[in-house]
C-alpha cells in the first residue's frame, strides 16, 4: 500500500474515482512489447465491469495497447471481465518473511 501511494504522490500513477465515486482505480502507464499498457494497480468499490468498460473505452482512445490489472481475486476477476477480454496473462507467489 505504502508502493502505491508513493506512486500516486510522485506523479508515476494517479488516483481516479468513476460514477459519482462509485469505484476507484490506481492507474499508471507502462510499455509493453505491444506498446502502451495501462496497468490498473488498484480498483475498489462497486459495477467493476461497467467502470472497466468506460476504462477500456478511454485507454483505446489514447493510444493504449492493453490493459492489465492486478488482482487478489483472479477467478472472480477471470470470469467477471471475460466479456472485457481478460485472460490469465501471469502468476505472482510470494513468500513473506
Amino acid at each position: 500500500m505504502r508502493i502505491i501511494q508513493s506512486e500516486v504522490n510522485q506523479g508515476a500513477a494517479q488516483l481516479i474515482a468513476w460514477g459519482d465515486n462509485e469505484f476507484f482505480t490506481v492507474l499508471r502507464e507502462e510499455i509493453a512489447a505491444s506498446g502502451k499498457e495501462l496497468v490498473i494497480v488498484a480498483a475498489a468499490g462497486k459495477n467493476s465491469i461497467k467502470h472497466l468498460d468506460l476504462i477500456h473505452k478511454q485507454a483505446a482512445a489514447q493510444g493504449f495497447a492493453s490493459v492489465r490489472l492486478h488482482t487478489m481475486r483472479p477467478d472472480s476477476m477471470l470470469r467477471m471481465g471475460k466479456s472485457l477480454g481478460y485472460q490469465k496473462a501471469e502468476t505472482i507467489l510470494r513468500a513473506v518473511l
